[in-house]
């Protein structure tokens, strides 16, 4: 039994402790080396060559062209000039998204983990099914979640939606406010909670069926079994995933793209199709560099919290 001296050293380690202990010690992150230069070689350059020093530039894609420098102008733009209302409103609805996004990916693909580790009729099928969406490409999924959300011949989800909700016909689900948000919502929800899902079923898979046995013999209810079995035996797989989804849903640029193009009047511009439109569309990139850099910023916290908490000792 540990002393309390040493319950307090061990939680008092060091992160820098708990990283090399995590990757085997000096051993472990030597063996990590060629993966770092490859990763600097193809993305953390690039991103301080192409992101960052051209954030201080009013870049074209003209070869010809002198891109002048220009300072923090293209930030002062995003944080107290024309751009700022754009920028405050993208955030807004970014952390909405995050928020409606994340939590329903998590209910429905723990729910079809649960459900699929039960005995049915051709369950491998079913469980292939699930991936039908993760396995298809987002711009794909997109269109034809714009193309369903339409008050038309082919209009699935609006026609099954207007049944309870009093949606416009002129446009559907995808241009009407709050409608778009919505629709955005259901189509990434859908093409994304594979990824859960398949981590969730090993999960589910790992636990010793005993343990649910020995629960209904004393008397556990299904709520009771999922209560105090399931979730206390996933709460590290639930915490890395939904770290994992946040981080990667975030930036996430052809779902919203391809099912609303961010409208209705920007209504669904989210930052990353922010950073999209404006680089692509109006061929600002020292404006979508600038606003990429703020986005940076605003991800690293979040990309601490999930190193510190994949170090942590449950």
């Amino acid at each position: 039994m540990a002393t309390v001296s040493e319950e307090i050293a061990q939680r008092d380690r060091s992160f820098r402790d708990r990283l090399l202990e995590e990757y085997g010690g000096l051993q472990g992150i030597l063996f990590l080396l060629p993966t770092l230069v490859l990763l600097s070689a193809i993305v953390f350059y690039p991103m301080i060559v192409n992101g960052f020093l051209l954030s201080f530039k009013q870049f074209t894609l003209n070869p010809d062209a002198v891109d002048p420098w220009v300072g923090l102008d293209n930030y002062q733009y995003w944080l107290f000039g024309a751009g700022q209302s754009l920028f405050l409103f993208s955030l807004k609805m970014t952390l909405l998204y995050e928020l409606v996004v994340v939590p329903f990916d998590l209910v429905v693909a723990l729910g079809a983990a649960l459900v699929m580790n039960e005995s049915l009729p051709a369950r491998p099928f079913w469980r292939g099914l699930m991936l039908a969406g993760y396995a298809s490409p987002a711009i794909a999924a997109g269109l034809t979640f714009g193309i369903m959300e339409q008050a038309a011949q082919y209009g699935i989800i609006y026609n099954t939606l207007n049944i309870v909700f009093d949606i416009p016909a002129s446009g559907g689900i995808t241009s009407n406010t709050p409608w778009a948000f919505w629709g955005v919502v259901i189509a990434k929800v859908w093409r994304d909670f594979g990824f859960m899902y398949v981590v969730f079923l090993a999960g589910v898979q790992s636990i010793p069926k005993e343990l649910y046995e020995i629960a209904k013999v004393d008397g556990a209810g299904p709520v009771q079994r999922f209560r105090y079995i399931t979730l206390p035996h996933l709460r590290t797989v639930i915490v890395t995933v939904v770290m994992i989804r946040t981080v990667f849903t975030i930036g996430k640029v052809a779902i919203p793209w391809a099912v609303t193009k961010g409208g209705p009047v920007n209504y669904t511009t989210f930052l990353g199709v922010a950073i999209f439109k404006r680089a692509f569309l109006d061929w600002s990139m020292g404006l979508a560099a600038a606003l990429g850099m703020l986005f940076a910023v605003g991800i690293i916290p979040l990309i601490l919290i999930w190193v510190r908490t994949e170090t942590e000792d449950y």
